[in-house]
């Protein structure tokens, strides 16, 4: 089967791939193909990146790999002309062989990871859940689903779009624009409570207590 990837949305997937983990089969890039969309999914169990690309090719049956980490490196560094101003990598995919022409013109192959990606929809809420409650998330990966959505928009470079994670009840925050997709999992802790109204009350002259003589 043949596919393209724009090689932006790899890019914007990549950072929740797991790093050294020991569930080799999170250190990739999870790809679902049927011809009519191609999803990109990667997720190191704390958080979750996904962008579906709608294609226009003839209908099969889907297809489903993943793509190692760095194979996907190499289809990241890739450089393309600068004509091109949306870098995109080819992808034949046959019997857990993946060859991957590259913007640059180069060719890589490399075999599909052994394993079985987790079922990725089971932690994508299907509702709103409700009023948001107080959650905990980890900053840095708030900052990754940003910057992931930035490169999938194309907005690198410039400033920072103002949006942020929505809380879902308490079991995930999610960013979900267009065709992007990042849910991101609470941490556990204790949530700080409201400030007291000392903090904000008008700062007056104190009455002082006559001493008893």
């Amino acid at each position: 089967m043949h596919f393209d990837i724009n090689q932006k949305d790899l890019r914007a997937v990549s950072l929740a791939m797991a790093v050294k983990d020991i569930r080799y089969y999170l250190q990739g890039v999870y790809i679902e193909a049927n011809g009519a969309e191609t999803r990109l999914i990667a997720t190191d169990g704390h958080r979750l990146h996904m962008v579906i690309q709608e294609e226009s090719g003839p209908v099969v049956e889907p297809v489903t790999f993943i793509m190692p980490a760095d194979m996907v490196k190499k289809c990241l560094t890739a450089k393309a002309s600068k004509a091109d101003k949306c870098p995109k990598i080819l992808v034949t995919y046959d019997q857990g062989k993946i060859c991957a022409r590259l913007p640059d013109g180069s060719e890589i192959v490399q075999f599909a990871l052994d394993g079985k990606f987790p079922d990725y929809r089971r932690i994508i809420p299907a509702h709103d859940g409700g009023a948001p409650e107080s959650c905990i998330f980890n900053p840095d990966y708030v900052s990754d689903a940003i910057k992931g959505f930035s490169i999938y928009a194309e907005m690198t470079g410039k400033t920072p779009p103002s949006i942020g994670i929505r809380p879902r009840g308490a079991n995930a925050g999610v960013l979900c624009c267009d065709n992007f997709l990042a849910v991101v999992m609470p941490l556990r802790g204790d949530i700080s409570p409201m400030p007291a109204p000392k903090f904000s009350q008008e700062l007056k002259t104190p009455v002082r207590l006559q001493s008893v003589a």
